[in-house]
């Protein structure tokens, strides 16, 4: 079964010399039932003035949400261990008020990483992630990283009835810089969307 799940990148910029709230809207879809998605920390989506309260319309410095904020919206990906998963990002270069096409845009990048090396602290997570290079959209890893240099891992059990799979997780962040704010435009919510799709191939077989 397909699940679809949308979730908000914004952000907000108030009056003449302020944005009031950035952010953007982000949404999931997730192959097959044996993965189960969990937005851990800020299920509203990237929020901008999570990070910088004040957004001043017309300035030219950037608000930067990096890995280790408290802003990072952090995924969890619960599947079984033999899973290699593949996560997709698409998203929009800018965004708009009240998420509409009115032709003016504030611009953004977004950045992200991937966990999949077991920590339990969110902190050590975060310290051992992998971040995708800028501008890419896809990455493929395991659930859990396989050791390099060793003897290979005993071959995985089959499904069979009453058997249970041994499950792991993995977790993604998702981030990014928004700005320059550009000159003149109006005050308001801004707001873009982001899709994230996951998908897996299963090494049982």
């Amino acid at each position: 079964m397909n699940k679809l799940f949308t979730y908000l990148v914004l952000g907000a910029f108030t009056s003449t010399a302020t944005v009031q709230a950035q952010r953007i809207n982000f949404s999931t879809f997730v192959q097959g039932e044996n993965i189960v998605l969990t937005v851990v920390s800020n299920p509203g989506g990237v929020n901008f003035n999570g990070k910088q309260p004040l957004i001043v319309v017309g300035d030219p410095s950037l608000v930067q949400i990096d890995l280790m904020d408290n802003a990072v919206v952090v995924v969890e990906l619960d599947a079984p261990i033999e899973y290699d998963l593949t996560a997709e990002l698409s998203w929009e270069t800018g965004l708009s008020r009240g998420g509409a096409d009115t032709g003016t845009t504030v611009p953004f990048q977004l950045r992200w990483a991937y966990n999949n090396t077991g920590e339990i602290s969110d902190i050590e997570r975060r310290g051992n992630a992998v971040q995708v290079p800028p501008f890419f959209h896809t990455v493929t890893f395991p659930v859990y990283r396989r050791q390099a240099g060793g003897p290979p891992p005993p071959p995985p059990t089959p499904d069979h009835a009453g058997f249970v799979r041994q499950r792991g997780k993995a977790y993604l962040f998702i981030y990014g810089s928004l700005g320059p704010i550009p000159a003149g435009i109006p005050a308001g919510n801004y707001s873009a969307d982001i899709q994230l799709n996951v998908t897996y191939a299963d090494n049982t077989f």
